[in-house]
């Protein structure tokens, strides 16, 4: 009896950390929101006075072309009071790739290195944003911003939204299925990165779908309600030409301001020449 018992307890100790696992790296199947409901009636006021962002753009070492043709490309938009890094974990231990890693970083300053295994869904994006509290604690930062490589961001306009923004608990990006923000470019008021550095559910649960697990820390720390949700789905989209379920076509107004799923470089440039 006592056998049966233990192997029952045991058993169902496996199945609870088998489930947690599972939730805890669900996949991101949200649905699409209908978009248009998102689309302000009035453009952001430019006037407003400007704010201080940091946009982290996730990469990895070999991704020189990669990065190249951002400098070259949605760069030029930058502000003044944008500060832009690309953010990777520590760099191959290939000579050939640490020497142009050194050139790379002599010449531009804008490489940021993690001191974490390269990886994407183990805690990456966590200590991103650790590192931006700790580092950047003291420098007068509003928003901090994470945003993937194949993605086109004009950040003149992301900034002169920024300002219409409130800068308390704030959560901006593309809502996914009513819940989180996705992957692509989603920004955080400074406080709330204050905030995911020093909780224990986030350092607990660092690990996930590194997007969803973001708002997954809010809600497993009963903040949730209190979080300001700035969602911006009628300017922040898919590729027109990916077969993705988050793609449209280019908008006509001049407020797009981030273009997701460019994983081909002659895409990416095509975007840069036709966004409005």
């Amino acid at each position: 009896m006592r056998f049966i018992l233990l192997s029952f307890v045991l058993t169902s100790v496996i199945v609870y950390y088998a489930y947690l696992g599972y939730l805890l790296n669900l996949p991101n199947l949200g649905r699409p929101v209908i978009w248009k409901r998102y689309c302000d009636r009035q453009p952001p006021d430019p006037t407003l006075d400007p704010v201080n962002i940091f946009v982290g753009v996730l990469t990895m070492d070999t991704k020189f072309d990669r990065r190249q043709m951002i400098r070259d490309t949605y760069l030029m938009y930058k502000p003044d009071n944008v500060i832009f890094k690309f953010v990777m974990g520590r760099p191959s231990h290939d000579p050939a790739v640490l020497t142009k890693l050194e050139k790379e970083y002599q010449q531009y300053g804008d490489l940021m290195f993690l001191d974490i295994e390269e990886n994407m869904n183990e805690g990456k994006t966590y200590e991103y944003f650790r590192y931006m509290a700790e580092t950047y604690n003291s420098t007068g930062l509003d928003y901090v911003f994470k945003a993937d490589d194949d993605s086109y961001i004009r950040l003149d306009r992301l900034e002169i939204d920024m300002r219409n923004q409130d800068r308390k608990m704030l959560y901006w990006g593309y809502l996914v299925g009513d819940t989180f923000m996705g992957g692509e470019c989603y920004g955080l008021s400074f406080d709330l990165v204050k905030w995911v550095s020093t909780s224990h559910t986030a350092q607990r649960y660092k690990s996930g779908h590194e997007d969803s697990q973001v708002q997954k820390w809010f809600k497993w720390a009963s903040i949730d309600s209190k979080v300001n949700y700035a969602v911006r789905n009628c300017y922040i989209y898919d590729d027109p030409e990916s077969d993705s379920v988050y793609a449209r076509p280019l908008t006509n107004d001049s407020r797009t301001m981030v273009v997701h799923n460019l994983k081909r470089n002659d895409r990416f440039m095509a975007i840069h020449q036709q966004l409005p």
